[in-house]
């Protein structure tokens, strides 16, 4: 999952923030046979492999046929010979025997279609499998991994999780929700968790004095002026010996004091260094350099070959320049293949659909924190073949009227730039503050503030509801189900797809199945479900009850149609939302 933090949402009147390896072989890239030595030898460096990964050597490998039968020959071991050695032995003057009555014919090893040499790189090891930093859960493929942190630990919707308590897999505590284990993981256990390691400038320092530790750089200078200070003059009912002690205690009292007052500062900076990564807001990588690196890693671990890794680079490339997606994770008109399956299931009484809608899954690039790019994208797939809104929201992605007609859909990249542009005509000014006023060339994460500003630049009329808390003794949100169903029922023309933002995930709601005996399934897209396993599994994978929508909190992105006059897109720029119940 991958969102930030709710930002408290006020009512219709208030203010809103935004809230195997198939190894490919180490490439000791084996180098042809030559006639003359029949050598082989290792070319230049594979850009997928460490250097610090040993060469592969191979030898030949001769097949040995055994077409005849008898007594074993006899050999006889010269002296100065060493048994031992694996080296071809001379022949030997003693001449195998076949029996006589058994005719055995000299093969022709033509004939034989086993390989001489073993194919370059070996047998493929059984890939590594992949540990769950979470729990003791390990998988050999990546994108499956992730995925399951997705579900299990970071969306507490899944109905994947049952506990009610949530043990450290690195110690015995344990915590009522995954955020807090999550923090605690990041905190505690700061040399597994992704964030930066601390600052030399916070190493401990020892005093050259009395050898004492734990001193930082400006309080070791204030504790080693204390040893050269002068002790209070000893009063006429003190001794001299009573002066000494009382300056040690203070300065002991100091000291200990500052340590204390030391240990927190720090303590904080790793709790906060633990934030900053956990919502992409290190400024460690972007978007670019995360997929040149995740293809990397693909590649070594047999996920791509080099040719798709090559190829893959170029439309990257190509993407950046353009600001259009290179479509690489997209599944069109993925709507129109749900309603067929659903209309006529077992127990479905109805099925409601949003408008032509196609589904963007996380890749290389955007895996951890892209979610809200995501969703967005699926949006804009209603939108952009919407004649309603297509020309609006062109209009503001292309920059000129005469492009209109050669907008494709942005790329994550282009979607920061404008939410950008965004802040710079005033809107959402809070969330511009709250996320520094930067989103290009970072991986920060967006929510529905971000999605309703980007989409009211764009001239697109939205609305935030937002369901604050359950309406069930169970935690579940039935009123939320009902006003979905409302929603998707109403026979508009175009309906296009609600944004759904819940604590550290987002998605999209594409339609309501009306189940028997008055039940309701939504169906909602997830990004971190790849095209592979959507196409595999859909409805298993898009359908969700009531009861596993269990969070405190959702926050639902409505397009109600086009901003026509300049005075009511100015009036966009304050986010407010609807809360559900008042």
């Amino acid at each position: 999952g991958e969102s930030p933090p709710y930002r408290e949402l006020e009512d219709s009147y208030g203010l809103c923030g935004p809230e195997g390896r198939s190894q490919i072989s180490k490439n000791g890239r084996t180098s042809p046979l030559h006639p003359s030595n029949g050598q082989t030898g290792c070319l230049s460096d594979n850009p997928f492999v460490e250097d610090s990964e040993e060469e592969d050597t191979e030898e030949d490998t001769t097949v040995c046929s055994v077409v005849e039968k008898g007594e074993p020959p006899k050999i006889s071991v010269q002296p100065d010979s060493n048994p031992e050695s694996p080296r071809k032995r001379p022949r030997q003057d003693t001449q195998y025997q076949p029996r006589q009555d058994t005719q055995s014919p000299k093969p022709n090893k033509s004939s034989l279609t086993l390989p001489l040499r073993r194919p370059t790189g070996g047998c493929s090891p059984e890939p590594a499998r992949l540990p769950c930093p979470m729990c003791s859960h390990s998988d050999t493929n990546p994108e499956s991994l992730q995925e399951h942190v997705n579900r299990v630990h970071l969306d507490d919707l899944s109905p994947l999780v049952q506990s009610t308590q949530h043990k450290c897999p690195l110690c015995s505590q344990q915590f009522p929700n995954p955020t807090l284990l999550e923090d605690h993981f990041h905190t505690s256990h700061s040399d597994l968790s992704p964030a930066r390691p601390p600052h030399p400038a916070h190493q401990a320092l020892a005093c050259p004095i009395c050898s004492q530790t734990g001193w930082s750089a400006n309080q070791l200078q204030l504790h080693v002026d204390s040893h050269f200070a002068t002790p209070p003059s000893p009063g006429p009912s003190t001794s001299l010996s009573s002066g000494h002690s009382s300056a040690s205690d203070l300065v002991l009292a100091q000291e200990m004091e500052r340590r204390e007052r030391d240990r927190r500062r720090l303590e904080e900076e790793r709790q906060f260094a633990s934030l900053q990564a956990l919502y992409g807001m290190d400024e460690q990588g972007n978007f670019t350099q995360q997929s040149a690196s995740g293809l990397r890693k693909a590649v070594v671990s047999g996920q791509l070959s080099v040719v798709d890794y090559y190829e893959r680079s170029h439309n990257l490339a190509q993407s950046e320049r353009s600001g259009v997606d290179d479509g690489s994770s997209v599944s069109h008109r993925i709507t129109t293949v749900i309603r067929g399956l659903s209309v006529g299931s077992h127990g479905v009484l109805g099925t409601w659909m949003a408008s032509r809608t196609d589904h963007f899954s996380a890749t290389f690039g955007d895996k951890g924190w892209g979610c809200g790019f995501r969703n967005l994208q699926m949006l804009l797939s209603c939108l952009l073949n919407t004649t309603q809104y297509r020309e609006t929201v062109a209009m503001r992605l292309a920059g000129n009227k005469n492009l209109v007609g050669m907008v494709g859909m942005p790329s994550i990249p282009r979607l920061q730039k404008v939410i950008e542009d965004a802040w710079r005509e005033g809107f959402d000014q809070a969330g511009c503050e709250q996320l520094g006023g930067r989103l290009v060339n970072t991986r920060k994460w967006i929510g529905a503030t971000e999605v309703a500003t980007f989409l009211s630049f764009c001239c697109v009329d939205t609305e935030i509801i937002d369901f604050h808390r359950p309406t069930a003794g169970d935690g579940s949100h039935p009123v939320m189900f009902q006003w979905l169903l409302d929603y998707f029922s109403s026979g508009q023309t175009v309906i296009p797809p609600l944004y759904l933002q819940h604590q550290g995930h987002s998605r999209t709601v594409v339609g309501v199945e009306q189940l028997a005996g008055a039940g309701i399934k939504l169906i909602i897209l997830d990004p971190s479900h790849s095209a592979t396993s959507l196409q595999q599994n859909t409805m298993r994978l898009v359908r969700k009850t009531l009861a596993s929508m269990k969070s405190k909190q959702y926050q639902v992105v409505v397009v109600r149609g086009v901003l026509d006059t300049t005075a009511k897109r100015d009036n966009k720029k304050v986010i407010r939302s609807t809360r559900i119940p008042p």
